[in-house]
């Protein structure tokens, strides 16, 4: 193996990475395509340059430099309003002393005068386009077979950024080009006939939460969905309380109505083992009393109803990763493959903090790799095109100042603010409000506890932000007992 580094831009710009090649094994190219495609942007520019550019041909899908300084030179002279010909272009690279990187007045010569029709242009822009994609998949094996030579010792890291390089490739093939208004307006009226007839239903994932699923119309494909608060409010447990229902139910649009079982969850908990989720999900969904089962102090009946209990979660279609150290890159991994196997529907992430993200820049500072944790979770959802609801942790001054949680106190990165899409910020009412407290002067600790175990906890959740709707606060009640959330009786509201 060798490893080769060609200055292909002139100074001042930022240079290419150095490409890897292996010995024996001759990049892909059409030259002859690209001195087509280059002499049917000088012969026809106003045509054909917009053309390629809206295809979004890069300079560095040419593999010869002259080819590149020449692309160059002609989009930036189209982008700023200059006539465009053989003779203005040499005059433009002469100017800026690029006239002999670019082969001189020969080659401009030739590509004007070997151009034979200007409507085979199409043709030759997408020979380039493949050749360049095929010697961006030789880099990208390439980098794999150094890396796994040369670091030995970090295989994760490695399949990680084989993964990403190959799904770059790919995203950068698959771009979506203008479509005509006629093609999109059927659409668009098949989707809201589509709303009428299920009136009633979301057009996303319902959370369970009335009140939350009004606002937000449910949660939908592509977005980051963060749920913020202080530790021991309650975020795996309102998660868990989501998952539950959504679980149970889902919207056929074939027959417009919901069937059983739901919508495929996928839930990775960094912070508790798949047994603990369990535990929790199985006293929520009974409704028994978690200390009860955790202390063994179960009738006959309840260890039956219980048994019932697993045996209907058994059924439901949850994945659990228990996985405590994970990096975004293996977590992105994770769900991409549990996308294909078990087609998830959502996916649950607790919390952001507890993920790393393993990469060089990461290393500056934990706000950086906050930032790129973020920017991974948004990605993913965005790839996978399901919601992603991430757990996270606020900062401790709502705790000092006594005041309710707001965005900005999201712990270590306003990058998570930025990358979301709708931002909740959980707290209990009775300690933010001068709503009752937690005990009387009547009563002591234990006593008080008991009662609000037993009446259950009110809790504000704010809609902080959200991108396509409105922010408004609503409350929930939480049963610590089951260790899970419902909506506030209409009443209480």
């Amino acid at each position: 193996m060798i490893a080769e580094a060609q200055n292909l831009r002139p100074r001042g710009r930022r240079d290419p990475p150095a490409p890897i090649t292996i010995e024996g094994l001759p990049a892909h190219t059409n030259l002859e395509a690209e001195r087509s495609l280059l002499g049917a942007m000088l012969a026809d520019p106003d045509q054909i340059v917009d053309v390629v550019r809206e295809q979004g041909l890069r300079e560095e899908d040419f593999f010869a430099p002259a080819h590149q300084v020449i692309f160059r030179a002609v989009t930036t002279m189209r982008e700023t309003g200059q006539v465009i010909d053989p003779s203005t272009l040499l005059a433009w690279l002469t100017d800026r002393k690029l006239q002999d990187a670019a082969g001189g007045a020969t080659l401009i010569g030739e590509l004007a005068a070997g151009v034979i029709s200007v409507f085979t242009a199409p043709t030759h822009l997408q020979q380039v386009k493949d050749k360049s994609l095929l010697r961006e998949l030789q880099q990208a094996c390439a980098r794999i077979v150094v890396g796994a030579h040369e670091r030995p010792h970090e295989v994760q890291n490695i399949l990680d950024e084989a993964e990403r390089d190959i799904l770059e490739i790919r995203g950068r093939r698959e771009t979506q080009g203008i479509v005509r208004a006629a093609e999109v307006a059927p659409r668009t009226i098949a989707m809201i006939e589509q709303l009428i007839r299920g009136k009633g239903f979301y057009g996303g994932i319902p959370s369970g939460f009335d009140e939350l699923d009004q606002m937000t119309t449910g949660f939908k494909g592509g977005e980051m969905i963060v749920i913020a608060a202080r530790p021991g409010v309650g975020k795996t447990a309102l998660a868990l309380s989501m998952a539950r229902h959504i679980l149970r139910q889902r919207l056929d649009s074939s027959k417009n109505e919901l069937v059983r079982p739901g919508y495929p969850v996928a839930f990775f908990s960094l912070e508790m083992s798949a047994q603990q989720l369990m535990f929790r999900l199985l006293s929520s969904h009974a409704g028994l009393d978690s200390e009860q089962i955790r202390r063994g102090q179960l009738s006959d009946s309840q260890i039956t109803a219980l048994r019932g209990v697993a045996a209907e979660i058994s059924d439901l279609p949850l994945l659990l990763d228990e996985s405590s150290l994970l990096s975004i890159g293996q977590l992105r991994a994770r769900a991409r493959r549990l996308k294909k196997m078990h087609h998830i529907d959502i996916l649950f992430v607790d919390y952001l903090q507890l993920l790393t993200s393993g990469t060089d820049r990461a290393r500056e500072s934990r706000q950086v790799e906050v930032s790129e944790i973020s920017r991974g979770l948004k990605a993913l959802a965005m790839e996978l095109n399901v919601p992603v609801v991430v757990l996270a942790q606020l900062n401790r001054k709502p705790e000092e100042n006594n005041s309710d949680p707001a965005l900005h106190h999201l712990r270590e990165s306003g990058s998570i603010e930025q990358d979301a899409d709708v931002v909740l910020l959980l707290s209990r009412e009775s300690e933010k409000e001068g709503g009752e407290s937690a005990e009387t002067p009547s009563e002591d600790e234990e006593t008080a506890r008991s009662r609000l175990a037993q009446r259950g906890i009110i809790c504000k959740l704010n809609i902080a932000k959200q991108r396509n709707g409105p922010t408004d606060r609503i409350r929930l009640l939480f049963q610590p007992r089951f260790t899970r959330f419902d909506s506030l009786p209409r009443e209480a509201r």
